[in-house]
């Protein structure tokens, strides 16, 4: 008779990384790792563990799949930490070698960016028309006009959102006038 083995209590809460895991998250794959690819990322740090997969574990040698031969060189001088590492979290390993070969690229959340909408450019002020009145070329007034309209726009806007518009003003106000 198989009697199921009882999974002992936990102290604290365990991350979903070693439940999924532990639980075969990769159990489809075609290829298993060598070893859990949570206990390469402790041993390496994750920014190596994106770039240096383990391969294979045969007799104690650990081969490395990294994406260039700059990768291994690098690596092969971390080599006696990464291995006293991996020793610590159990496993046996006793050299490392690298083969320069395709990865697939990182698995990184998508790039959160908030989209804002473009306010519209506002009336300049009498003192900066003045100002643009004198330059000579009109091209380079008209292009002087409408980046400056807009960047006050943006500015404008900012500075609601933040709720900074009432401190410019009086900043503004007590700064000497340039004329």
């Amino acid at each position: 008779m198989n009697r199921r083995r009882k999974r002992p209590k936990l102290r604290v809460p365990e991350g979903i990384e070693s439940v999924l895991e532990r639980a075969g998250d990769s159990r489809f794959a075609r290829r298993q790792a060598p070893i859990p690819l949570q206990t390469w990322a402790r041993a390496v740090g994750l920014r190596i563990a994106d770039r240096a997969k383990p391969w294979t574990l045969e007799r104690g040698v650990l081969t490395v799949r990294v994406p260039s031969s700059v990768w291994a060189s690098e690596l092969s001088m971390l080599a006696a930490s990464v291995i006293s590492r991996l020793r610590d979290a159990g496993v046996e390993v006793a050299e490392l070698r690298f083969r320069v070969a395709p990865l697939e690229p990182p698995q990184r959340p998508p790039e959160r960016r908030i989209s804002r909408a473009v306010p519209p450019p506002i009336a300049l002020p009498q003192d900066l028309e003045t100002s643009l009145a004198l330059v000579e070329d009109p091209e380079l007034r008209e292009a002087l006009r409408y980046s400056a309209s807009h960047s006050l726009a943006w500015q404008d806007y900012h500075e609601r959102s933040t709720g900074q518009a009432g401190q410019r003003n009086a900043a503004s106000r007590s700064k000497p006038s340039r004329r």
